[in-house]
């Protein structure tokens, strides 16, 4: 009996393989879109999950003191880790993190650049689930000058030789210039991908201190470039014990000259809310959003709604089809259960098919994921996806069938044969409302696309205080040679037409500066406390940027005293509450513990992305010590320019690494967690629109079909081609205007929500809903007009010939 259920399921499918065939592409690009994006959101939940004390880790952030203060920072000082141990029985333990973002490692003649050293100590490996594949965690960062390597890193310097004990020269804390000697006493498995933090290399602590003894002395509360970490104790309230940090204020005064400068607050942030909820500054690595992971779990199954309403809209209309059938089988006995049966049957196979062929489309796309989202997941990889996605694949298939099977089977056959039982298509108000909700879901991704290429569109041009096209910049990595031999490289470069400009800098003016207090005096003359951004450069440093100098002069053009030059922004002038920039020129202006002069001020320029307000910024001579080289070059002959830099750098400093890039890729990178979600947008939107269409072209087709005797009719009483496309297509085009009424205030709002991460960002215009709506309308006369036409110029005598 199965078995010849399935026949004639396979049979009605064959009969009409059109609309099977819009069924099933419609319901397997709905599932495999939902399985994608429902990857995508369970790997940015699952973020640090892999750590054996995930609930019980909290990382502790820092308050600055002063008024203008902004977001906590991630930042804390060396000997804060220490001062919590002592003062709070809660931890277990305590870690403290310092990353190295690049630094140039030795090979014999060979030198690479190693991207993300971490420096921390033994007890990391009991905060944190990492292991030692070789090596003894309790001693292998013990000792000053010895590392840690993943194992990639390991096969990548030594092959398949056994790195214990071998000697990797670094640049990482070189007094030479020339690259510290670092001892390998250990390997670990390559860390999760799936963390807040990553690495190629664990190097000591010890070795930072070694280094500069100062950390574990009175400038250990003020070297912030330290993470810290606590360890709960089992049973410890996280909430309770945040509450007793927050109330702690650590007794400084007697370590530090400067009290008011080194006061400082705490509060603890959990492990669980890195990721996505951080909220604070100068993090490890970038964070994820939690309003992205809602908007794609939104789209997922907006999508998954659109594929079940699109395959429940065309199974229900071609009920009528069926009802001659049905009236067939009650009259030669057949049972409503076995009715029933065979319906859900045919349904269900079809739903069954359509998700063998999502799995086929997801294995295929794969790559192309994994491009899109920078993560290599896999739908094959979880079990319990592809066991949900069966499930919702059958449900749907159940449900679908339900219609045919209820109502259908429930008629009597004498109702059925005389021909009086009709099943209504545009004029039915339950599936026109699902045609409403499919074309409110298209809406919604439509306008969102559009606000965030405007969104980024803004980003891209908005202007920026200085000039980043054509501007490359050289990391000097430590290196002696280069800043003992830069003025001779730079006359020797500076010659050249593909040359216009050559700075030096401690820092590049992409993804924020270091933050510090300096002390002042406001317009009253009343002493005051700021956070001021630290960026340090040489005389032609604001030429070769472009930055605008309003009043005073450059860092370099006084003379006559010994006091520290300063140069500040706007902001920091209205912070200090002077009414003007010509105000602030001569005001005293401590900044790192060194006294200065204010001696001009520069006009605002973003150093930070758009998501961060421009912030005070003090300025100040490098004294010849700088860790970036810019070069603004020929914009016409950039690929020349390059050329040309190498080979003169290779010239001057041989040993040397030329590590550069581009300052307005570096800026661009700021976004790229933006620009890949928009672009992930788009391609989502775009497959919820196709799929919307497919609904809507099978029950235009279907009602054509159901209508091609009127049509004839009307055709033969003289009705044009164009009345005919009116009367076919005004019922779905009143449900799309109808959708565009609902979803406009409700992508509004959502949109608005997103662009609250950023600082500088566009207002949503009237342009984008009417844009949006077009664009539905267009797509929807399209999708309808090609069936309306094809009926409207169909020979009536076809349709009625039968009468």
């Amino acid at each position: 009996m199965l078995s010849n259920y399935f026949k004639i399921a396979w049979r009605n499918l064959r009969k009409q393989p059109g609309f099977t065939l819009i069924n099933i592409i419609g319901l397997a690009a709905g599932l495999v879109s939902f399985a994608f994006i429902a990857l995508w959101v369970n790997d940015e939940l699952s973020y640090d999950r892999f750590n054996q004390h995930y609930g019980r880790v909290v990382r502790l952030l820092r308050l600055e003191t002063a008024e203008t203060s902004g977001l906590p920072s991630a930042q804390t000082g060396a000997i804060t880790a220490q001062v919590f141990k002592a003062k709070f029985a809660e931890i277990e333990h305590t870690v403290r993190l310092r990353k190295h973002a690049e630094e140039i490692v030795h090979m014999g003649r060979t030198q690479r650049l190693q991207p993300t050293i971490l420096l921390t100590e033994p007890s990391f490996f009991s905060v944190f689930s990492y292991r030692l594949s070789k090596g003894d965690p309790q001693t292998a960062l013990q000792r000053p000058y010895t590392i840690v390597l993943t194992e990639s890193t390991a096969r990548l310097y030594f092959g398949d030789t056994d790195p214990m004990g071998k000697v990797l020269t670094i640049s990482m804390y070189d007094s030479t210039g020339r690259g510290a000697q670092y001892t390998v006493t250990g390997v670990c498995p390559d860390p999760p991908r799936n963390a807040h933090f990553t690495f190629t290399m664990l190097g000591s602590i010890a070795t930072a201190e070694a280094a500069h003894p100062e950390l574990i002395a009175a400038e250990g509360w003020t070297e912030t470039k330290f993470y810290t970490y606590f360890l709960l104790r089992e049973g410890v309230d996280a909430e309770a014990f945040s509450a007793k940090v927050a109330r702690f204020q650590p007794d400084v005064s007697n370590r530090s000259a400067n009290a008011e400068r080194v006061a400082q607050r705490f509060i603890t942030q959990p492990l669980a809310d890195i990721h996505l909820r951080s909220g604070a500054d100068n993090e490890l690595a970038p964070t994820g959003d939690v309003k992205q992971v809602y908007i794609f779990a939104t789209i997922g199954l907006f999508i998954l709604l659109l594929a079940g309403i699109n395959y429940t809209n065309l199974a229900t209309a071609r009920a009528a089809d069926r009802a001659r059938e049905v009236g067939v089988k009650k009259v030669m006995g057949a049972t409503l259960p076995e009715l029933m049966t065979q319906y859900l049957t045919e349904s269900v196979l079809l739903t069954l098919v359509g998700l063998v062929l999502a799995g086929g489309l997801a294995f295929l796309l794969q790559p192309t994921f994994t491009a899109l989202t920078n993560k290599p997941l896999s739908v094959f990889s979880s079990p319990l996806l592809l066991l949900f996605l069966l499930v919702v694949a059958v449900a749907l298939g159940l449900l679908s069938g339900l219609y045919p099977a209820l109502v259908l089977a429930s008629f009597k056959p004498i109702r059925v044969l005389s021909g009086t039982f009709k099943v209504s298509t545009a004029g039915n108000w339950s599936r026109q409302s699902l045609v409403v909700v499919q074309f409110v879901v298209s809406l919604l991704l439509i306008i969102s696309v559009l606000v965030i290429h405007a969104q980024m569109a803004f980003v891209q041009h908005k202007d920026l205080g200085y000039a980043k096209d054509a501007l490359l910049f050289v990391r000097v990595n430590g290196s002696a040679d280069v800043i003992n031999g830069y003025a001779a490289f730079r006359h020797d470069i500076t010659g050249s037409p593909l040359v216009n400009g050559v700075a030096t800098s401690n820092s590049m003016i992409v993804n924020g500066l270091d933050v510090e207090d300096a002390q002042t005096t406001d317009a009253q003359g009343k002493p005051i406390t700021i956070r001021a951004a630290r960026l340090q450069i040489d005389t032609a440093y604001l030429s070769v940027y472009g930055v605008r100098l309003l009043a005073g002069q450059d860092v370099g053009n006084t003379t006559g005293s010994d006091r520290q030059r300063i140069l500040l922004n706007e902001q920091a002038v209205k912070q200090c509450g002077w009414p003007n920039a010509y105000a602030a020129l001569g005001k005293p202006f401590t900044l790192d513990g060194r006294p200065g002069t204010v001696v001009g001020v520069v006009r605002d320029f973003h150093y930070n992305s758009l998501q961060h307000a421009i912030e005070p910024l003090a300025i100040s001579p490098n004294a010849g010590y700088f860790s970036r080289i810019s070069i603004r070059v020929d914009p016409r002959q950039i690929s020349q320019s390059v050329a040309f830099l190498k080979a003169k750098w290779a010239s001057h400093f041989p040993d040397a690494l030329f590590d550069y890039g581009f300052v307005d890729s570096a800026f661009d990178a700021q976004y790229q967690s933006e620009t890949r979600f928009a672009t992930v947008v788009n391609y989502f939107s775009l497959l919820a629109s196709l799929i919307a269409c497919l609904g809507l072209y099978g029950l235009i087709a279907y009602a054509t079909v159901q209508r091609r005797k009127e049509i004839g009719v009307r055709k033969v009483l003289g009705a044009s081609v164009a009345s005919v496309v009116g009367l076919l297509s005004k019922d779905f085009l009143k449900l799309v205007f109808i959708a565009i009424v609902l979803a406009s205030p409700v992508a509004w709002y959502a949109m608005n929500r997103w662009l609250e991460s950023f600082a500088y960002r566009i207002a949503i215009g009237w342009w984008v809903f009417v844009l949006a709506g077009l664009l539905a309308v267009g797509v929807a006369l399209l999708t309808v007009s090609f069936q309306a036409i094809k009926a409207a110029l169909m020979n009536p005598v076809k349709s009625l010939r039968s009468e």
